[in-house]
């Protein structure tokens, strides 16, 4: 009897060790992904530390504003951007900045943005979210 009980029993001890191992891999390893949605269903944009810190923005308002990622590094007065300038509705731009330091935190917002002038600047920003680079 005793044997037919610790069969049973050491499968389930060997799966609960392993699920307590992938569980402690530290944070990094599994890396971020974050969206930033601009108010009135603008669009959006995001980040995914994962497929080696990729940026994208989608303008979904066919409204003659494009649609900004906003990227701001700490000690940089300059803000980086991803800019989707081709309209409403037809897919995401994608964007990476390739001399970004490891482990680097910044923050992104998107925003709806008119590049002709006419109309007000900056509009419907999402408020910033906070990240880190893989």
């Amino acid at each position: 009897m005793r044997m037919f009980s610790m069969r049973r029993v050491l499968p389930v001890a060997l799966g609960t060790v392993a699920c307590v191992a992938l569980v402690q891999t530290p944070a990094n390893a599994i890396g971020s992904f974050h969206y930033a949605n601009a108010s009135n269903g603008r669009g959006y944009g995001a980040f995914n530390s994962v497929d080696n810190n990729l940026f994208k923005v989608a303008d979904k308002k066919a409204d003659g504003y494009s649609m900004v990622l906003r990227i701001k590094f700490p000690g940089r007065d300059e803000m980086t951007s991803c800019d989707d300038r081709n309209g409403a509705n037809n897919g995401e731009e994608f964007c990476r900045i390739s001399n970004i330091p490891h482990r680097t935190a910044f923050k992104f917002k998107a925003c709806a943005r008119d590049f002709s002038g006419e109309l007000p600047g900056w509009i419907d920003c999402s408020g910033w979210i906070d990240d880190v680079t893989s």
